[in-house]
């Protein structure tokens, strides 16, 4: 009896941990009992994701099975199950949960009410990236890897999202890191993944490569074989050699033995152009030409640009095609345009053709009718898709994407680079390839996607390049450190960029190293700047390049001989004032000499000479009271408040940790800094980008506007009333926009005389002629703008009889409003800044103030139809003799009250002249 009690006892002792893990197992994620486990099981059978998740249920390893093509729906989350993940608080495994069946909307907003840590935001990211949003899914894992190099999922996931974007030797260097951990499964296809991009990528170079060497070589050996299988594969890159060898070829039987490969190529393409182009070289008469084409060669040789003795001695003759040759390897097109055209008109090649098009294009930009280009080159391209598809329509595309980033509509020129960039890899075109990722590293980096930027460059100099292979990468990365505030990083691509052989040490690298010498001081500093100036003197003699490097010294002397840094930046503002606003260096170097001193002013304390120094380059009046004064420079900025009885108080912040594009504007303005305002009935806000055109400053229920310029009274007097209201335009087919309904009058008497003008009289000549003298101008039409970015809008007429359709800040700040009107933009995002990193406030609303407006308003963000209702309301109480501020606040709170929904109100901007 004894020894069996003694028995069960021993049992249940021993039994005790077993059971006390059970029961845990039981409770927690990973748990064992069968109904977790089996529902776990569940989930991870019927997912289909390719991301991984960071709940370790759900990033079980499974092979990914082929649906056959066909999406059958997941059988839907047993409710009991989510209802018991709820109670635990458990929001990680609701989110895994929803991830796994691909709802990924539901797996976001679970995510979202979780606070940051590296696990959650590489599943957020995952979210992002089965969403297509690349940028804050590449941003998000970023984030996490700098914490956690070796996370597993986030590794995983970034490889995903970077093959996505077509980064696919990054990818497959990131897919290595995750093969490197040795996790079950995950390793083995990591590996496999790595492999395939790697070897994909690769290939297209090989192929393009040995056709472009395939074909050269028939310029050096009479014996080499026609790269007829190239042609098949690369028919473009063997063509536009093609050219090259015809016109180096010294004999009659040198060109004669070309026509099989010309044939070929005719085949391919259509048509009969290279066969004829070869017929046509081969009857020249060679005792002149001979020579001629020898030097045509030995010029190809060097790829360099050729002497412009031989360019004239060329032109002079009528070998029009060696002529022809020459201008575009010394890309002297533009200047040899009307020659161009007419020596390859009688050709019929639709080769030139489109290349003509590109550069009457670009002259039609230098020229100022960026409409005309643009029209251009959608015709242009359209031609192209109806012929034969080839590497002229690549180009087409990018010189669009190129336009429109030159136009600041980020947007579009993302669009149309990645249309280039698909394209050149159908064609396997490895150059323009190369060409699009510099492209898209440079619009990326313009829209503050920083994150972007940098795998882009790294993408490039992972495929080896095609321009400088050390210097380009480099003073890239560090530029775009020094603009995401990674002062380390910067200061490191520096150095690596002033190593590399014959580095040209450029006002780029000269203006990041003036920054970043803050970051990490070096004795040596001041003599490395000092040779960047030298090679500037010789290189840069353009009058905005020697104002900026002016800016550059001072900025750079600013923290260390303060006197002489003061007077360097005051002089380079003095300095780019007298050249014309097209100089855009001359421009930047006036607003960042400004922002540098506005800052400094902050770093001492001297908060009067801050608000002095931002009136100044508003051009407007120092406010005696009520005002707010808010500038950022890199890491620096400063906020001063100016309140009802005068009285100062202002905040400075040297060590800024992220771009203010990611910071809210409460970290800019601390609360004890807007508690200094209350009791002012309203407020005059002074400030310059990036911090002009952010709705949020103050609190919504508080009256105040930007302040910019200052009131002109119009000569004889004030005018008589007149009111300009455009709308029904007819938007140009090819933006693809719908209609917007039709503008109703008021009901109330209208004692002002009124202009409308729609439909077809809604042209951008006609609506800038009618704004002359209005003295007030309502505008109801489509902006052009990405939400999510910070394209500068533009507003869409109907188009000219040219094609002109756009009413574009540049093209309002150079008109003369007479009436000084008040202005109102009921178009989406009118009042969206140009982007996160430009250096001006370039908006519709900023140019309207400088082309003589009193007042404007304007929507950031994208409104409704009922907008123009809003701002009719504003129109109203302004006329009744209320403040602008107040009756824009007035009229938000009648909206909110009537209807939370319209919390697009917050986003209307207003922006005042000072009288």
């Amino acid at each position: 009896m004894l020894k069996s009690t003694y028995d069960k006892a021993l049992v249940l002792a021993l039994a005790a941990p077993v059971l006390v893990v059970t029961f845990l197992l039981a409770r927690t994620p990973s748990g064992g009992n069968g109904v977790e486990t089996r529902f776990w099981a569940e989930r991870r059978a019927s997912a289909r994701i390719e991301a991984r998740l960071t709940y370790p249920e759900a990033d079980r390893y499974r092979p990914r099975v082929s649906a056959g093509g066909c999406l059958i729906p997941p059988e839907p989350i047993p409710l009991k199950e989510l209802a018991r993940l709820e109670e635990e608080g458990d929001w990680a495994g609701i989110a895994a949960a929803y991830g796994l069946q691909g709802e990924w909307n539901q797996s976001g907003s679970f995510l979202e009410r979780m606070t940051s840590s590296p696990d959650r935001d590489s599943d957020l990211a995952a979210v992002h990236l089965a969403k297509g949003a690349h940028e804050q899914a590449l941003r998000l894992l970023d984030g996490v890897l700098a914490t956690k190099p070796q996370h597993p999922q986030a590794l995983w996931n970034r490889a995903l999202v970077l093959r996505d974007m077509g980064l696919t030797m990054k990818a497959a260097e990131t897919f290595e890191k995750v093969a490197a951990l040795g996790e079950q499964g995950w390793s083995r296809e990591a590996k496999a993944h790595a492999l395939t991009l790697r070897e994909e990528t690769l290939e297209r170079a090989r192929k393009w490569r040995g056709a472009r060497d395939a074909t050269l070589a028939l310029m050096d050996d009479a014996k080499a074989p026609l790269p007829l299988q190239e042609a098949r594969q690369s028919p473009g890159v063997v063509r536009q050699h093609f050219y090259d060898v015809v016109r180096a070829a010294p004999s009659k039987e040198r060109v004669l033995a070309l026509m099989p490969l010309a044939r070929e190529l005719d085949r391919i393409q259509g048509g009969s152009s290279l066969g004829d182009y070869v017929t046509r070289v081969s009857s020249r008469d060679f005792a002149r030409r001979g020579e001629l084409s020898r030097s045509y060669a030995a010029a190809v040789r060097k790829r360099a640009a050729a002497p412009e003795s031989l360019v004239e001695m060329v032109r002079a003759s009528s070998e029009d095609d060696l002529f022809v040759g020459l201008a575009l390897h010394n890309k002297a097109a533009l200047r040899y345009l009307p020659d161009l055209e007419s020596r390859t008109q009688r050709d019929q090649d639709s080769w030139f053709s489109l290349y003509l098009e590109r550069e009457r294009a670009r002259k039609e930009v230098a020229d100022g009718e960026w409409w005309k280009a643009e029209q251009r080159l959608f015709n242009a391209l359209q031609r192209c898709r109806e012929g034969a598809f080839s590497v002229r329509c690549v180009e087409l595309e990018g010189r669009l994407g190129i336009l429109y980033a030159d136009l600041r509509r980020l947007t579009e020129a993302e669009q149309h680079t990645r249309t280039a960039w698909s394209w050149a890899r159908q064609l396997q075109e490895w150059d323009l390839e190369l060409t699009a990722l510099e492209n898209l590293n440079h619009i990326a980096r313009d829209r503050g996607d920083f994150s972007s930027a940098l795998a882009y460059v790294e993408e490039w100099s992972a495929r080896g390049g095609r321009i400088d292979p050390c210097y380009w990468p480099n003073i890239n990365r560090a530029h775009t450190s020094y603009l995401a505030l990674r002062p380390e990083a910067a200061r490191d691509a520096l150095a690596a960029a002033a190593a590399c052989p014959q580095a040209p040490l450029d006002l780029m690298f000269g203006a990041t190293f003036a920054e970043m010498a803050r970051a990490r001081p070096d004795p040596k500093d001041a003599e490395r700047l000092r040779h960047v100036f030298d090679v500037a003197r010789v290189n840069n003699p353009i009058p905005g390049d020697a104002v900026y490097a002016r800016y550059i010294e001072g900025r750079f002397a600013l923290d260390r001989e303060h006197e002489r840094g003061v007077e360097l930046l005051t002089r380079a503002i003095e300095d780019a004032r007298k050249l014309p606003s097209t100089d855009v260096l001359a421009r930047e170097s006036w607003t960042l000499s400004y922002s540098s001193l506005v800052t400094d002013a902050g770093r001492t304390g001297d908060w009067a000479r801050v608000l002095e120094l931002m009136a100044a380059q508003l051009e407007t009046q120092v406010p005696t009271k009520c005002a707010l004064a808010a500038a950022v420079h890199s890491e620096r900025s400063v906020a001063v408040a100016r309140g009802p009885d005068g009285e100062l108080v202002g905040d400075y912040q040297g060590d800024r940790k992220a771009p203010f594009a990611e910071s809210s504007s409460a970290q800019l303005i601390p609360e004890r800094v807007r508690q200094a305002l209350r009791g002012c009935p309203q407020v005059d806000v002074l400030a310059w980008a990036p911090v002009f055109g952010r709705t949020d400053l103050l609190p919504s229920d508080q009256p105040w506007s930007f302040r910019m310029g200052r009131t002109v009274p119009p000569p004889g007097g004030a005018p008589s009333s007149r009111r300009l209201v455009v709308s029904s335009v007819e938007a140009p087919a090819l933006l693809q926009l719908p209609r917007l309904p039709p503008w109703t009058p008021s009901t109330e008497t209208e004692s002002t005389a009124l202009e409308l003008l729609s439909g077809p009289d809604a042209t951008p000549s006609r609506v800038l002629s009618g704004m002359s003298d209005a003295t007030e101008i309502e505008i109801h039409a489509h902006g052009i703008s990405d939400p999510v970015l910070s394209d500068a809008a533009l507003v869409v007429l109907t188009p000219e009889g040219n094609g002109r359709y756009a009413l574009t800040a540049d093209i309002v700040r150079q008109q003369k409003l007479a009436g000084a009107p008040l202005v109102f933009l009921a178009a989406c995002s009118a009042g969206r800044l140009a982007s996160t990193t430009t250096h001006e406030p370039f908006s519709l609303p900023a140019a309207f103030i400088e082309a003589g407006a009193r007042a404007v308003l304007a929507s950031t963000v994208d409104i409704p139809d009922a907008a123009g209702r809003f701002f009719d309301g504003v129109r109203q109480r302004i006329r009744g003799g209320t403040a602008p501020a107040v009756a824009l606040r007035d009229e938000r709170q009648k909206w909110l009250a009537r209807d939370a929904r319209n919390g697009w109100t917050h986003h209307v901007l207003l922006v005042e002249t000072s009288d």
